[in-house]
């Protein structure tokens, strides 16, 4: 398996620490020696002598025979995608070498191999790869790589170790993303599960002209602007009318809440990358918030594929806090900000009263002037608890908690739906199809 593009290995020598120990096949030698005691007497301990000399002979050789090592790493990691890791070993010796590898990995990455192994031909080289796969957004480091050096049936082996320090960033997984620019080329959008999408510059009178996007139509590519702008410009037609979309996210404790193999939170990132990436291909302005007790993080609403990299350089290391949510804070922020109507779509949790309860004051004061709507992920647990039938009192306990935060739950979706406040529940796995078509229709609706 060869190593993703990356960035360009280099080659150190084992500066960090060198050490030598005995190889397997020393004890039974000596083993084989000690008998000859018996037959020979003070012969023996010249066999252990000239033993001896030829140990401290390897020893010396295979530390001036140090490979030289490199590790290639991929470019970037996303969340639960594999990748793979490739070492590169040079023998500079002139006799082959067998090496076993061991990598020092962040606590954050799983690998498949925990030790590689190759041998090399004299003055020759040999590439090893391992996968990894992320389990945690953010920055991580790679520590040393350690490498055992032996000759075939040799007296010692040499531990080297390589002071390699690397930085790899994890970003949240954008698979559907390029899955969506896919389909929109091929016009397959069904596959996805995206039904009311628009087609972007059909139809209606023309408004503006925004910068050429991939999967746009050619013909509504407009020439003279491409040729003074020198890139291409397309021309938009009053169907694709261009709006702001607010997207926030909730970084609070309930969103470290853990759904399948990711949390609540990495779940409402994808669905938020998403989201942006299909708004800003139909040529709207996007922004993004992240709140929790307080505004942590804000990214302007802005126009074009730039802005894409600059939400996702906002989301790859963003942490559930162990705080409390403050939606007075989010809601001043943004009303102090946005002063033309925009879409703010708000992912969070709404798991019990004391949390929709301030959602539904201050998301109700957004309202006065924006369109909000709260995306929220179905927890399935209490659905599949209140359906078991219990087989004992323990159990029966768990399902009528289960059923009565079922209907707790209903509840706060009823007064939401009183209070004007647009609300989108769906299961985690489905909650970037489910916020993109929530998007699409309030778009074709033209409800903003």
């Amino acid at each position: 398996m060869e190593a993703p593009a990356g960035r360009a290995p280099v080659t150190v020598p084992a500066s960090g620490g060198s050490r030598v120990f005995p190889s397997p096949w020393l004890a039974p030698l000596v083993a084989l020696v000690l008998p000859l005691h018996v037959l020979f007497g003070s012969y023996a301990w010249s066999w252990l002598a000239l033993l001896f000399l030829a140990w401290m002979v390897e020893r010396r050789t295979l530390l001036a025979a140090r490979p030289g090592c490199a590790r290639s790493l991929p470019a970037r990691l996303s969340l639960g995608e594999p990748e793979s890791v490739a070492i590169t070993l040079d023998n500079a010796a002139a006799f082959p070498v067998w090496l076993r590898v061991r990598d020092d990995l962040p606590p954050a990455l799983s690998a498949d191999k925990q030790e590689l192994s190759a041998a090399v031909p004299a003055g020759g080289r040999a590439r090893v790869t391992y996968e990894i796969r992320p389990g945690r957004r953010g920055r991580h480091r790679f520590g040393e790589l350690h490498v055992t050096l032996r000759r075939r049936f040799g007296l010692c082996e040499g531990l080297f170790t390589y002071p390699f320090v690397d930085d790899v960033h994890v970003y949240p997984n954008t698979r559907t993303n390029r899955r969506y620019s896919l389909a929109v080329q091929l016009g397959h959008l069904r596959s996805l599960g995206i039904y009311s999408q628009r087609r972007p510059g059909a139809g209606g009178e023309f408004e503006h002209l925004r910068e050429y996007v991939t999967g746009d139509p050619y013909r509504d590519i407009d020439w003279k602007a491409t040729a003074k702008r020198l890139r291409p410009v397309l021309r938009v037609h009053g169907e694709e009318r261009s709006q702001t979309v607010l997207v926030a996210v909730d970084v609070g404790r309930m969103m470290a809440t853990a759904l399948t193999d990711l949390t609540k939170l990495d779940h409402a990132l994808q669905a938020s990358l998403l989201l942006t990436h299909v708004a800003l291909r139909a040529g709207d302005r996007v922004g993004l918030v992240l709140f929790a007790d307080d505004v942590r993080a804000y990214v302007p609403p802005m126009r074009g594929p730039s802005q894409y990299r600059r939400v996702l350089a906002a989301l790859h290391d963003v942490e559930a806090s162990p705080t409390y949510v403050d939606f007075r804070r989010f809601s001043e922020f943004v009303l102090g900000r946005m002063s033309r109507r925009c879409l703010i779509v708000i992912f969070s949790d709404l798991l019990d009263e004391s949390q929709a309860g301030p959602i539904g004051r201050e998301v109700g004061r957004l309202r006065r002037r924006h369109l909000p709507v709260c995306v929220t992920m179905e927890d399935p647990v209490p659905r599949e608890l209140s359906r078991v039938a219990p087989g004992s009192e323990k159990e029966a306990f768990a399902r009528a908690a289960a059923a009565d935060l079922l209907v707790e739950r209903e509840a706060i979706k009823v007064r939401l739906g009183k209070a004007g406040i647009g609300l989108l529940e769906a299961p985690a796995g489905e909650l970037a199809i489910a916020s993109v078509n929530r998007y699409l229709d309030i778009k074709r609706r033209r409800a903003l």
